[in-house]
Order: C-alpha cells, then structure tokens, then sequence
C-alpha cells in the first residue's frame, strides 16, 4: 500500500509511514488535522484531554436489535459491528477496540461485508491462537482494518510472520500507565515485593525464585486458577486485590515484578511496567518481547529472560538489599513514564494517529 502525506507537522506532512518509523512524531506540538471533514466514531467511550485540537470522537453505543440479543454475546456483538460499519462512510475512521467482540466483528465483516470499504484503526488487539481454522480467521480480521497498532516492535514481527501480514498495516505506539490517570500515591516502601496480572502470568517461576530467601512476596490475581498454580511457601501471600487496591499494593512495595510466561508471539505485562513506573518502582520484567521497549536494563529496572531462576533470584536479592539503587531506579522510571507513558499521552497518540489514517485513506480514494 502507498502511503501519502496527510496530516500537518512542522516542516513538511506527516505520513503513516513517518509514525512507523517514530511513534514520537505523533507527540509534535504543532500537529495538527487538515480540514477535510473527517469523522472518528468508536464503540467506547474515548473522551478527554487528549482530544482537544482533534475532531470528537463519537460513541456509537448499542443499538437497540443488538441489545435485544444480549443473551447471546457472539451474536448481539457481530449485530453492533455491522452497525457501526454501516453508518459509517468514506470520511468516517471506525477506531475499533480489539480487547472487545465488537472491535474483531467490525474488522473482519469489514473484510468480507464490507469488501474493506470502511477505514479501520484496530488497537489493542488481543488475537492469538495455535488452531488453523482461528488462525484463518484472525489474518481476515487483521486484513480488515487499515492500520492495527501493537504495544511492542518484536509484537509487529511475531503477528507479520505468524499471520502473514504485510508489516506495512502494523504499526508500534507505547502503551500507558493506567494508573496515571490519578495522582501518584505516595506511600512508604513497605517490606515486600509486589506482582500482579492475571494473562500469561509466570508465578511458578517467581516462587522458585524467592524460596528459601527472607523476601516477602505479594502475588495479586482475580484469577481463581492461576492462584492455584501459587504455592504456599510462607514468604508468598497470594491475594485477589482489584483496583484501587491492586494500585496502592504496588505503590507501597519496595519494587515490582512482572514474571511472563512467553508465547513467542504477543508478549504482555505492558499496563504493569508503565504503572510501577507511575509509582516509581523498579521493575524486574520477566520477558523476551515487551519488556524491551519500556525498561532501560539496569537503569529503571532489570530485563530477565523467561524462566531464568537463578537470574531473577539475583536481581531480586540485588534490588531487596540495595534501598538506595531502588530510590534512583524509581526515579528514573518515574520520568521516562511522565514523559512518554501516561494515559493522556497514549489516548492522544492513537486519536492522532486516527486523523492520519483517515486523512490517508481519503486521499487515496482520490
């Protein structure tokens, strides 16, 4: 696909490719939309501050068929997908939410419905599978959207080969740190070390870890059989805490751990590097894909391969005994989070980066 200039930035136009290359080009203080008409709509909420100087963001909520199918979440989804391709048109970016059903439905009828006639932002997608027949399917909801955005630049590598997708319509912006979205708490370190998350979470390799030492653990999951995988060891307290909770637990640790379990394909723990940074905590990423592209390796935290027990117990040990190195660690991860990672930041990024698909797709139409 040709991309061509579109969107206004000083010296010149900026182009999706230029936002591929840097994703901080979409931090620009003079960007700015053309005045072409461009609509963006969304089946979530997206309001804010970083919506100012941006066209609104409608939310087409759900419509009253789809509602009456609520009982039936596969059906009452596609039902609310078609919708909002439907009322869509040539100057409308559909900004659609791959976390949720109807996010996938509005790609993948877009491809085979709509014969990809809709323009399609396609964030946070959470599509994986070994199955064939899933994998068929997932590549025509990929190949429905115009662009798809990804939380690590090894992410875009992995689903290109693995989906067999021109890397061409995937594009890398950093995830935020939802926590940032309130004022960081400040509270004293407390005598233990945090994890928390339920996808992909690698608990077994972090109990292994600090067994036999005199480190206090707090493990928090709401997922009831992935604390079953916990075991007790008296230095381990699994909990269930969701928010705020969860958020005052890694606030009050002395530093967190982020143990992943890797798949080779998406990776994750993304949200939870950005929030213990928010805090300013240290991280000890136990990952081969994400963790890369948040934590400077040994500067806001440490980077451990997946499994490596006797690397992380070292880094464990070396941040548990070393107060000061955890002060200054925390304060770096503390800057780099309010410069490029908090919610507005990212919200506002992938609003932009709608108005350069739009933009995109219209002169491309011409």
């Amino acid at each position: 696909m040709a991309y061509v200039r579109a969107v206004q930035k000083t010296g010149g136009l900026m182009t999706i490719s230029d936002a591929q290359k840097d994703w901080k080009i979409l931090d620009h203080l003079d960007f700015k939309c053309r005045e072409s008409g461009i609509r963006l709509i969304s089946h979530v909420p997206l309001r804010g501050n970083y919506a100012e100087g941006l066209p609104p963001v409608e939310e087409i909520k759900q419509g009253k068929i789809s509602r009456l199918f609520s009982f039936w979440q596969l059906l009452s989804s596609m039902i609310a997908a078609f919708r909002m391709l439907w009322i869509a048109n040539n100057k409308t970016v559909i900004i659609a939410n791959g976390s949720a059903l109807v996010g996938n439905f509005i790609c993948l009828l877009n491809y085979y419905l709509f014969m990809r006639r809709r323009t399609i932002l396609f964030w946070d997608s959470h599509l994986e599978t070994k199955s064939r027949l899933k994998k068929y399917i997932f590549k025509r909801t990929f190949l429905g959207c115009r662009l798809a955005t990804f939380w690590s630049r090894r992410q875009i590598q992995n689903y290109a080969q693995q989906f067999d997708l021109p890397e061409g319509m995937l594009i890398f912006i950093p995830y935020k740190a939802n926590h940032s979205q309130w004022q960081p708490r400040k509270n004293m370190a407390l005598d233990y070390v945090f994890a928390g998350g339920n996808g992909k979470r690698d608990y077994k390799t972090l109990v292994e870890a600090v067994r036999d030492t005199d480190v206090t653990v707090i493990i928090s999951t709401t997922d009831p059989e992935l604390r079953k995988t916990i075991e007790d060891i008296p230095n381990v307290i699994p909990l269930a805490a969701t928010e705020p909770s969860f958020a005052k637990l890694m606030a009050a640790s002395r530093f967190v751990v982020i143990p992943m379990i890797s798949t080779g394909l998406k990776g994750g723990g993304e949200a939870n590097f950005c929030n213990a940074m928010w805090h300013g905590k240290p991280i000890i990423a136990v990952d081969d894909i994400s963790a890369e592209d948040y934590i400077v390796d040994g500067e806001n935290g440490y980077i451990v391969p997946p499994g490596d027990v006797d690397l992380l117990r070292k880094r464990i040990l070396e941040l548990w005994i070393d107060n000061e190195k955890c002060r200054k660690m925390g304060e770096y991860g503390r800057e780099i989070v309010k410069k490029y990672y908090t919610h507005e930041l990212c919200m506002r990024r992938l609003l932009r980066l709608a108005c350069v698909v739009g933009e995109d797709a219209l002169v491309n139409r011409q």
